[in-house]
């Protein structure tokens, strides 16, 4: 006897809530949307932040001329091994420079195309599991993951995580819903 699908996904568990979330038909568009921030924060408290916000300028000191940031950023990459946030993080942050953006621009920028890439790529996991378990509803899964990934407030993670509010833990749980007025709309 099995628990669903998503119990057999080689994820983290805060993506496996995405994952059961978007299988579940009684899970709304902004139901499933809840669970990114969550999963996102997550896998993005490994990532350097601090590191590269001092090499992208973005911190007190903004070296006015800088030419060898992006040797800089790959020298990160030694670092945060085995971290695709982090190594996310560091390509978004080599294109923004390769931009022209710098100091607290290219740490936004980086920022927010590492958090939509690393959703996008947390998605596609999900569908290609989905995929090989129960072919049929696959669609349907990939069209509720699109609508909840662009519910996401990328922008606001992207403030929280250049604030540094990503390292103590809080808010990092899915809220149970115990209450009987708390069900699906009907």
């Amino acid at each position: 006897m099995s628990d669903g699908p998503h119990r057999s996904l080689p994820m983290r568990q805060h993506w496996k809530h995405v994952a059961e979330r978007a299988a579940t038909p009684a899970y709304g568009p902004e139901e499933i949307a809840e669970a990114f921030p969550i999963a996102l924060k997550k896998d993005f408290r490994e990532a350097p932040v601090s590191t590269i916000r001092d090499i992208l300028g973005a911190g007190e000191q903004n070296p006015l001329f800088n030419d060898n940031r992006a040797k800089q950023l790959e020298a990160v990459r030694r670092v945060c091994r085995g971290s695709t946030a982090g190594n996310t993080l560091i390509d978004c942050a080599i294109e923004a420079t390769e931009n022209g953006l710098t100091g607290e621009a290219a740490l936004r920028s980086a920022l927010e195309g590492a958090l939509d890439a690393h959703a996008r790529s947390g998605c596609h996991q999900i569908e290609e599991h989905y995929r090989r378990e129960e072919p049929r509803s696959t669609a349907d899964v990939r069209d509720r993951l699109a609508a909840a990934r662009n519910l996401c407030p990328r922008s606001e993670l992207a403030s929280e995580l250049i604030a540094g509010k990503n390292d103590g833990g809080d808010g990092l749980r899915l809220e149970k819903r115990t209450g009987i007025d708390e069900g699906p709309s009907l």
